[in-house]
């Protein structure tokens, strides 16, 4: 690679990075705003889902774009005709005639940054793959069997939404959804023995949610997006706003097809109790997707539950459950 390639890549680096750093704060700015006006004037999760992702999203998004739009003309010229026939002080008509003065400290200091971000959303990718881990240090042999009606339910329900599933033979209650466009639900059978069939049913409700919304898919281009800003300890508090809404969207969608409040609420207790008694101090280390990650609003969520009414509303239900994936990826595109 030659000095003026070099040279035209740190640019590129450097202004994703200065680009991507001021739109994350004023969208990070407009999400907690939003956050502060949504608790007195009762926001729909969904919508605030949706615009916790949007703020996730587009500052990288746009970055990026902006970036290649100006490297463009290079690509397209070549390098050295276009460095011939540019005579500003500045390599692309961005950011670069008011940091130049710092470069090259500036370009690879955004160069290392850019490794960081690489390693760090590779970690996030893979953390699934070591809280499998966990899970399976806690599988044991002398673990109860499932009773084979919750067997035949759990079966039954995920052949209706279309999804895969896994029994595992553990006393640990947890279950998630795994993949990301195939998606398999995980189950124990430490939690089917745990359940009531009223409860169990909400749970699979909860989770045939998530794999109809296609919300690992989402998650893992949202990972992408937060570690790629600047300012990514702001971006890591928007995207746990994000997961806490989405659970209490799925909340809601378990709540109204079952038309019982009363049993999804009844389940996240039982499970976090059972998860308690198991694992006294991994309490807000819990291995169920059906707390989302971390768990922390789980008091809210519970309360939540039991307010919302018993009527199925089978629109509300379908806006809810609706896809956001590929909507979101043409518009990546």
């Amino acid at each position: 690679m030659n000095d003026s390639v070099w040279s035209l890549v740190l640019a590129g680096v450097e202004n994703f990075i200065l680009i991507n750093g001021a739109l994350s704060v004023l969208a990070f700015s407009v999400a907690a705003i939003v956050r502060l006006v949504a608790r007195s004037h009762s926001w729909h999760p969904l919508s605030l889902s949706r615009l916790y992702a949007t703020t996730l999203a587009v500052p990288t998004l746009v970055s990026a774009w902006l970036v290649f739009a100006s490297l463009l003309p290079a690509m397209w010229l070549g390098v050295d005709r276009w460095a011939q026939q540019h005579n500003a002080p500045h390599t692309l008509h961005l950011l670069n005639a008011w940091t130049i003065s710092l470069d090259p400290a500036l370009g690879y200091a955004a160069l290392a940054f850019a490794l960081l971000v690489a390693a760090l959303s590779g970690y996030a990718a893979f953390s699934t793959y070591f809280r499998i881990g966990r899970i399976i240090r806690r599988l044991e042999v002398e673990a109860e069997p499932a009773p084979p009606e919750r067997i035949r339910q759990v079966e039954s329900a995920c052949r209706q939404y279309g999804m895969d599933v896994g029994l595992v033979v553990s006393r640990y209650p947890f279950s998630f959804v795994w993949g990301y466009l195939r998606s398999k639900l995980v189950i124990s059978t430490g939690l089917l023995n745990a359940l009531s069939s009223e409860e169990l049913s909400a749970l699979l409700e909860h989770e045939a949610a998530h794999h109809a919304r296609r919300d690992n898919l989402l998650k893992w281009g949202l990972t992408v997006c937060r570690y790629a800003s600047p300012i990514f300890p702001l971006t890591n508090l928007l995207y746990r706003w994000r997961s806490e809404q989405v659970e209490m969207v799925c909340d809601e969608v378990a709540a109204r097809r079952t038309s019982s409040p009363v049993e999804v609420a009844g389940a996240l207790v039982r499970v976090k109790r059972l998860t308690r008694a198991i694992a006294p101090h991994r309490v807000q280390r819990v291995e169920s997707g059906f707390f989302g990650e971390g768990g922390e609003n789980f008091e809210h969520r519970v309360m939540r539950i039991l307010s919302l009414d018993e009527q199925t509303e089978a629109r509300k239900v379908t806006a809810l459950s609706r896809s956001w994936a590929r909507p979101a990826v043409c518009a990546g595109l």
